[in-house]
């Protein structure tokens, strides 16, 4: 049996709280917040498991279905059911689709649900858009924490913050923002997928001409908002449409960033008055006030 990814898809719901399709009507209910530990790992890997077992589980936005690596229990065996998904980097697969039982995250149960298998050699899971969809991500690298919560958390005063321009991909929900990229050769504004569950990748040509093959001297998500030397991994799998890479949370230009997946919002937050990344380009400095005193003449 072969099933179609599509918008309307039956999605899991997450019970502690409450999480479904990335835009249902009406407005969220509060619930709990599971808060997570970060654990080292391109993305956002968080703490989980996976048949009692610890687990190397990701939030992963940028992906309309779950995905389980066949190394997982219970991901090997065949099903009869597939589904055909959306690449990240253009195109279309059709994968083995297996039931996963289980797994839990952050220490909070996960009722069944449905995953699509790929091929890595380690066991992981990515929990993509039909778990996380009605969900509030909010990361704090700096404490290597991320709050999974239905509603958008109260950000503190001390804070200076800045909303990012987030439209969704038509045909599979995934995020876009426009950002500015600064290589050795060039600057250019591009789109790109927001991402948590990988690190920076960007379409080979792309990064050659910009001269960004290996690192990207400056991410500009929002003016005065840098990410200094984000190293990227390129591909040639990558098409342009509709975006050029995915970008992941080294390269959102903040520290602390929330995502609220439901509303497609962005907020990047910071400490009033920290001092600018090394990379600002000086047409972003704002210049220096000019002095009161008068010059001798």
């Amino acid at each position: 049996m072969r099933r179609w990814l599509a918008r309307s898809a039956p999605l899991v719901l997450l019970p502690v709280l409450a999480i479904g399709c990335a835009h249902g009507g009406g407005p969220p209910a509060a619930g709990p917040t599971v808060k997570l530990s970060l654990r080292s790992g391109p993305g956002l890997p968080v703490e989980g498991a996976l048949g009692g077992a610890p687990a190397d589980v990701r939030l992963a936005i940028e992906e309309p279905r779950s995905l389980v690596s066949s190394k997982c229990p219970g991901a090997a065996g065949p099903t009869g059911v597939q589904v055909r998904l959306p690449l990240l980097q253009g195109g279309w697969e059709t994968l083995p689709e297996v039931p996963l039982t289980g797994i839990s995250l952050g220490g909070h149960g996960l009722p069944e649900f449905r995953a699509a298998v790929v091929q890595e050699p380690s066991c992981v899971l990515w929990l993509g858009l039909d778990v996380l969809g009605q969900s509030v991500i909010d990361v704090d690298l700096d404490r290597g924490t991320v709050n999974v919560s239905r509603t958008a958390p109260t950000l503190p005063a001390s804070l200076e913050q800045v909303q990012v321009e987030v439209t969704r991909a038509p045909d599979t929900d995934r995020l876009l923002a426009a950002a500015q990229l600064t290589g050795s050769a060039a600057t250019v504004l591009q789109t790109l997928i927001l991402a948590t569950g990988r690190s920076t990748e960007l379409a080979r040509a792309q990064a050659r001409w910009m001269g960004a093959q290996s690192v990207v001297r400056a991410v500009q998500l929002a003016p005065g908002w840098e990410a200094c030397d984000v190293t990227v991994r390129t591909r040639d799998d990558w098409t342009r449409a509709p975006a050029i890479g995915a970008l992941g949370p080294e390269a959102w230009g903040a520290r602390r960033v929330v995502l609220d997946l439901a509303n497609a919002r962005m907020t990047l937050a910071r400490e009033k008055g920290s001092p600018p990344p090394p990379c600002r380009q000086v047409e972003d400095v704002p210049p220096a006030p000019q002095s009161k005193e008068r010059e001798p003449r």
